[in-house]
Parts: structure tokens; sequence; C-alpha cells
């Protein structure tokens, strides 16, 4: 198995997706209502990662980024706080070739990743939305983007296990109940026996690791900026 990994959370490559297909359309009557991406055409994908005070794992986080076996990988640093620099140090040792950026500390995570549509021009790629503490296998990135390819999936992502117990399940996606709260697959603590390895439509995708159109995420204007703290990648895969 390959592994997104993250301090306190691990991702498998086992991958989910959440394609919008049962869900009301944004772009009805516009062509990115059918528009499909051919395996065969070259898709840039952008990684844009939040960057708050990181902390010691920020190191392996780079290295692993710096790893990744996919050919047209760019990477986006959105700086919102690094009080001692060492964060924009690393960036600059490890990925030297990475674009970085302040952005304004006060705003939370979905509007610092909303920069992108900024920062980014075009609709042809995908953005791989990330946190700061995640660590993918050198395989990663290029499995999300096969499955991309393979399931025309608006947002892909991958299985969450437990950093320090890879045999514990996080998360493999997740449904709503009712009330518009998340309602998990999985039991806390439940044991990975790759019952759940596979592909399957999801209705929420962590915001931790999320691979999704660019296109998509343009049309939608990205995240909810009012989600400060919790619940952005939840909106996201509902609209």
């Amino acid at each position: 198995k390959t592994a997104y990994e993250m301090c306190g959370r691990d991702w498998s490559s086992d991958v989910c997706s959440s394609d919008l297909r049962d869900l009301p359309d944004p772009t009805a009557g516009s062509p990115l209502a059918s528009r499909r991406v051919e395996a065969t055409e070259p898709v840039t994908v952008v990684g844009v990662v939040v960057v708050h005070e990181p902390g010691a794992w920020f190191v392996e986080t780079l290295r692993a980024l710096r790893a990744q076996n996919y050919p047209d990988l760019r990477w986006l640093f959105l700086i919102s706080s690094d009080p001692d620099g060492s964060a924009a140090t690393s960036i600059a040792e490890i990925l030297p070739e990475a674009l970085v950026r302040a952005v304004d500390p006060a705003i939370g995570f979905a509007a610092a990743a909303n920069s992108v549509l900024d920062l980014v021009a075009g609709d042809n790629g995908l953005f791989l939305i990330c946190h700061d503490d995640i660590a993918p296998d050198p395989g990663a990135v290029s499995l999300l983007v096969a499955e991309f390819h393979r399931s025309n999936a608006g947002l892909v992502g991958p299985k969450l296990v437990d950093w320090h117990d890879r045999s514990r399940l996080q998360s493999v996606g997740s449904g709503l109940d009712r009330f518009g709260e998340p309602d998990p697959p999985i039991e806390p603590g439940e044991l990975d026996q790759e019952q759940h390895d596979g592909v399957r439509d999801v209705f929420v995708l962590s915001s931790a690791c999320l691979l999704v159109r660019a296109d998509l995420f343009r049309s939608l204007g990205g995240f909810d900026r009012r989600a400060e703290l919790h619940g952005d990648d939840v909106d996201l895969c509902w609209r």
C-alpha cells in the first residue's frame, strides 16, 4: 500500500471519489456540465498547501511532496503564519521551484486555499488542496489523477488511517444525515482490514487532501470563505 501521512493521520492510496453526479449541477447549461477530461490529455496538477505554523513534521511533508512521481506537478504554498520564518526557509531549501505567497492569517483555511483562484490562471488542470501535515507516498498523486480519469469525478480523495497506528481507520469519505451532519461509514477506531478498499462514490471528502477539477473549483467560487474552522469540505462537496 502507498500512503498519505499526516500528523496524527495517514492517507492510503485506496481512493474514494465524490463526483457530484447525484447532486444539483450548478454548471447546468454551461460547457462545464458535460465536460470530460480525457486520460490522453496532459493534465497539470497544482498542489495548493495552506501553511499555518507547522510543526516538526513539515520537513517530512516537503520531502514527500518533492518525491512525487507525477510528471506535471507544481506547488503553491500559501503561508498564513510562520513566526520564525522556518517554514519559508524549508520550502526554499527542499522545493525551490515552488511558488510561495503570504496570506492573511485571520481568514482561515478555506479563504486561504481560495487564493489559488487569483494566483493560477486557466481551467484545464487540477488543484490538489492540501493541509500542511501530509506526507504522500511517491505515487500517490499519480494514483489520484488516474482515478480522476477513470471515474470522471469532480473530486477525488484517499482513505485516511491513523498516523501512529495504520491499522486504524480515520476516514473513507462520508455521507450526510438528515441534519447535514457527516455520517461516516466507519466506527471510531475501526480496524483497517481492507473492508473499505476500492473506489466508490461518497458525499464528502476531507479537505486535508482533495483533488478537484480546476474549472469546477473556479465555477463554484472555491470553498465558502465563511467556513473558518470546519465544514469547508462538506459545503464544497455538497455544491
